[in-house]
């Protein structure tokens, strides 16, 4: 390998060397309410730059690709694309995109999204992201998509109609192709997040009381083994009138932390679980327009969101918190939808 003799100018390697380390930790997010623009920025905010038209950004693992929805195009139709997070030209690599469940694999080879109709059945999409190559992994109604953590396989979860308590189960397919089976044959599991060891999952169930015909399914954490195996329920307890319950959002790299987040009507709000005991706590205020947490820190240190989590971009910052409870810490302002690397 022949090493790189030009000499750089004084001003050029202090501009270069001022910009946001993309091979290491780095932030995304979104801003604007109408027309939004994708940002990229080292994990503390700083060096921030826009990237491109778009929304919903979301950065590989290795911190050296920007996915995002794009409505602005020619025919006007949702895209996903794709751009260096140095910059350079954006790339549409899934056409009629749909929001929804979205992943990389951990070697940042791969996504994992829906595309289809704005209403109907939607197809689960495995995208090669050097080539473009796109395959159908399976058609449905989709809750969740998460790679193992080798990257070798892919689980989701599956429901064949839109009906409030229709059945929905897990399955897993092979990212080298291959027919996919169901890792649960329940009809109340859904929303699949690989962890280190095991899988974290929602099960849902029909709400009890007075008022159960004018609610909806209620969700508990459950995990399993990645072959389906030691299915067993992680939190419990009642969940009021109107509000869902927790959804899987994040592990930490050694599985001792789960982060979660708790939903429902004009509700959304994180939650630390215990994966060896159940044990919850909420992060921030557990009311109307909590923090929408996105990710969390590789060591389980931190978490990262937005908060009002229902407010638009312009009104919402950026931040972090400890996992632990605490201090909350502003990274960007007016600004929503972050991801990173860290």
């Amino acid at each position: 390998m022949h090493r790189l003799r030009i000499a750089l100018p004084l001003a050029v390697l202090a501009a270069l060397l001022a910009l946001p380390s993309f091979a290491a930790a780095a932030l995304t997010y979104q801003t604007g309410v109408v027309r939004t623009s994708v940002w990229v920025a080292g994990d503390d905010g700083s060096g921030a730059r826009r990237l491109a038209p778009g929304r919903n950004p979301s950065i590989s693992p290795d911190g050296q690709t920007v996915a995002f929805g794009n409505r602005f195009t020619a025919r006007n139709k949702p895209v996903l694309q794709v751009i260096p997070a140095a910059g350079g030209a954006a790339r549409t690599i899934v056409t009629n995109w749909q929001y929804g469940p979205f992943a990389w694999s951990p070697d940042s080879r791969f996504i994992a999204t829906q595309a289809g109709p704005e209403v109907g059945r939607q197809r689960l999409v495995l995208i090669e992201v050097a080539t473009g190559t796109v395959r159908t992994v399976a058609t449905g109604y989709f809750s969740g998509a998460s790679f193992s953590p080798d990257s070798t396989q892919l689980v989701y979860g599956r429901a064949t109609s839109e009906r409030l308590f229709r059945p929905t189960n897990i399955e897993i397919a092979a990212v080298a192709g291959g027919a996919p089976r169901r890792l649960t044959t329940d009809g109340h599991s859904e929303y699949p997040l690989w962890g280190p060891t095991q899988i974290a999952f929602t099960r849902w169930s029909r709400p009890t009381g007075r008022h159960r015909k004018e609610d909806g399914p209620k969700y508990h954490l459950w995990l399993m083994n990645a072959d389906g195996t030691n299915r067993h329920q992680l939190t419990r307890g009642r969940i009021p009138f109107l509000l869902a319950g927790l959804t899987p959002t994040a592990w930490s790299v050694d599985g001792s932390r789960l982060l979660a987040q708790f939903g429902g009507q004009d509700t959304s709000y994180p939650v630390t679980v215990d994966p060896a005991t159940g044990r919850q706590r909420t992060i921030g205020p557990a009311t109307e327009n909590g923090m929408q947490a996105t990710g969390l820190s590789r060591d389980g240190s931190t978490i990262l969101g937005w908060y009002p989590s229902f407010e638009a971009s312009n009104n919402a910052n950026v931040l972090t918190v400890p996992y632990t409870g605490g201090r909350t810490r502003v990274l960007v302002r007016h600004a929503s939808m972050p991801t990173w690397t860290r």
